[in-house]
């Protein structure tokens, strides 16, 4: 055992942990949506149990959702292993990363009852929002932790005006709102986690506002990036992250009218959240690095 965590000491281990656990975060999510897209989330109608046995019936909502409760204990283990890195390898080098990791570990814990408070109200739309929020909550500050990491503040020449932290801040949050909105639309459609499942709202309305948001933010991102490139000459990270979030974009886009035209097939639903979990990821990236634009360049050593 001496041994086993002797191996989680120093910044290499320390920077796959995190790779790690930004991909299981990930890939959690996906999970998540798989479960709610094929109304699975009732497939195991007890917690943590599936039906009274500690592995599911051979039913496939019930081995889609014990599945997901299954990604979700190693996620949870891959968070733990994390805080403890953190604790033996930068807890006096950057006390700010370590809180971010330790965050990630308890919040990703707590993943684990508020699913099964989920199940136990049998899937209210609330308590399903409600466990897709902190799901980004910890895939954000992980991409945050993943960013300081490897590429902490890259060199800006000349440096950059002082808007531009400002702006990164306001892309985050509002791609976090597309998101969100999103979201909405999916709890107020055919794919609320499982059968009769009372719905989040109508979703004629939920779809026009999703629509508008997401235009809204378009828009706005793309003036962003013809300020940006006419103003400024970014360092190549940002002109990579620039271009990977238009490339999802424009996914998401055909994506969603693609699904709004064929009555919502579970599949392209499950896409569109995957992808636009994904956006949100690389958006969440495009905007820290502008947010630590003017501060110096370092790197964790």
């Amino acid at each position: 055992m001496r041994r086993f965590f002797s191996r989680l000491t120093g910044p290499t281990a320390y920077r796959r942990l995190v790779v790690i656990a930004l991909a299981a975060l990930y890939l959690n999510i996906v999970s998540g949506a798989l479960v709610r897209v094929t109304n699975s989330g009732l497939g195991c109608p007890d917690w943590p149990l599936c039906k009274g046995k500690p592995t599911p019936p051979f039913q496939f909502h019930g081995l889609i959702e014990f599945s997901n409760r299954v990604i979700a204990l190693a996620v949870i283990v891959a968070a733990i292993l994390l805080a403890i890195a953190a604790w033996r390898s930068i807890r006096q080098q950057s006390k700010w990363l370590f809180r971010g990791s330790l965050s990630i570990g308890i919040l990703t814990f707590l993943q684990g009852p508020l699913g099964g408070l989920t199940v136990l109200l049998d899937l209210h739309p609330i308590a399903v929002m409600s466990h897709f929020v902190l799901a980004l909550i910890v895939l954000l500050i992980s991409v945050v932790l993943t960013i300081e990491t490897f590429e902490i503040s890259p060199d800006w020449s000349p440096t950059p005006p002082g808007w531009l932290p400002a702006g990164g801040v306001i892309l985050t949050i509002w791609a976090w709102i597309v998101i969100i909105s999103g979201a909405i639309v999916t709890m107020s459609g055919t794919h609320p986690g499982s059968d009769n499942v009372p719905r989040l709202w109508n979703l004629l309305d939920s779809a026009y506002l999703h629509v508008r948001v997401a235009a809204s933010f378009v828009v706005a991102y793309g003036l962003f990036l013809v300020v940006l490139a006419r103003v400024i000459h970014p360092p190549r990270v940002v002109t990579r992250l620039a271009w990977a979030l238009v490339i999802t974009i424009a996914g998401q886009i055909v994506i969603g009218e693609w699904q709004w035209h064929t009555q919502l097939p579970w599949w392209l639903v499950l896409t569109h959240v995957s992808l636009g979990t994904l956006s949100l990821a690389i958006a969440g990236a495009f905007g820290w690095i502008l947010m630590i634009s003017r501060r110096p360049a370092r790197r964790l050593r």
